[in-house]
């Protein structure tokens, strides 16, 4: 029996990219305030690993190099896990955060995966599915909901308080 090797590829998007980047970026400037580099340091050590003169003409593996760098000469970036986060779980507890300020009608799952689908215009099994993008989209009506769940929970708080 003959046996088939299958390669992994790892696909990301340009969001995804952006945000590696930056980290990248700002793990380079802490890495150079750690190190003590005046301006000149910085930019010889730039050009003599990368040929680029400035950071942010660096790509993913120009940054890479002057990072690894950076840890030869003893720099560990101070959040060297790192850890994307997580709208699967903003997502579920912003609607939670609406049902408790009774926003909602149904605060099931399922009704959860509804509205996703009525705000992004697809439809997902389950909300860890749901794109960065999409999930953005997600979160900005969520907030909006919850803001307005807030202001009627109050409202309705003030009037019962008042005396008839």
């Amino acid at each position: 029996m003959a046996t088939t090797t299958r390669k992994f590829t790892a696909h990301s998007n340009a969001g995804n990219s952006e945000t590696e980047r930056k980290r990248e970026l700002g793990h380079i400037h802490q890495g150079r305030a750690a190190l003590q580099w005046s301006d000149g340091d910085y930019r010889f050590h730039l050009r003599n690993l990368t040929g680029k003169g400035s950071s942010a003409e660096l790509d993913a593996a120009g940054r890479r190099k002057v990072l690894d760098h950076m840890a030869t000469l003893g720099y560990v970036p101070k959040a060297a896990k790192f850890q994307p986060f997580d709208q699967a779980a903003k997502i579920k507890w912003l609607w939670k955060k609406i049902g408790e300020h009774k926003g909602l009608r149904d605060p099931s799952a399922a009704a959860l995966l509804s509205f996703i689908g009525r705000t992004t215009g697809s439809g997902y099994s389950d909300v860890k599915f749901v794109p960065t993008q999409d999930a953005s989209k997600v979160i900005e009506a969520l907030k909006a909901m919850l803001d307005r769940a807030k202001l009627a929970q109050g409202a309705s708080t003030q009037h019962r308080g008042t005396p008839q």
